[in-house]
Order: structure tokens, then C-alpha cells, then sequence
């Protein structure tokens, strides 16, 4: 009897483990809505202020996911998104923002 009940307790043990019961939740892939969403709304903080820089590097981190969810909008704005990255006034980072806003309607 009591091997039968050790027995039972060690599948008990064993069974949420084996089938995957991590409780943890799979990480959401963005859509490309969202991330489109995200470009816009990182981009006019640049309309608004022409922050360069440090300040750009979400930009980048979500232009690489657009690449990968909806590349043909990434080619289309990739010429004026290069801009952007070098451009070294904050009148032209501030045009070219707004630029790639409409080119993202």
C-alpha cells in the first residue's frame, strides 16, 4: 500500500511538469499594427522636438521588427528612415519624422 501511494504522488509530482504547466504565459509577437503604431508615436516625439541620438534607438529596435512583420512599408520608408538616423539637425530630423509619419498611413 504504501508503495502504491508513493507511486501515486511521484506521477502527481511529475505530471503538471511533463505536460507543461509552467504557469507562464507565451511572449505576444507584435503585430504589425502595433509596431507601425509604436514607429508613429516614437516619431513624433522627433516632430515635436528634434531629439536625435540616444533618443532614436527605439526607433531602430522597432524598425528591425517591422522589417520582419511588414517589410514592403520598411522598404518604402527606409531611404527616409536612414536619413533620419544620420541627419544632424533637429529641423531635418524633424521633417523626415514627419515625412515617414504620412508615409506610414
Amino acid at each position: 500500500m504504501k508503495s502504491l501511494f508513493v507511486l501515486l504522488t511521484g506521477l502527481a509530482l511529475i505530471l503538471p511538469v511533463m505536460t507543461g504547466c509552467s504557469g507562464e504565459a507565451e511572449p505576444e509577437v507584435p503585430t504589425s499594427a502595433a509596431i507601425i503604431s509604436s514607429i508613429k508615436s516614437n516619431l513624433q516625439v522627433v516632430v515635436d522636438t528634434g531629439e536625435g541620438g540616444s533618443g532614436l534607438d527605439v526607433l531602430r529596435s522597432d524598425f528591425e521588427e517591422l522589417q520582419k512583420q511588414a517589410p514592403e512599408k520598411a522598404a518604402a520608408v527606409e531611404k527616409d528612415y536612414n536619413a533620419l538616423m544620420k541627419a544632424g539637425k533637429p529641423e531635418d530630423r524633424k521633417t523626415l519624422a514627419a515625412k515617414i509619419i504620412a508615409d506610414l498611413e
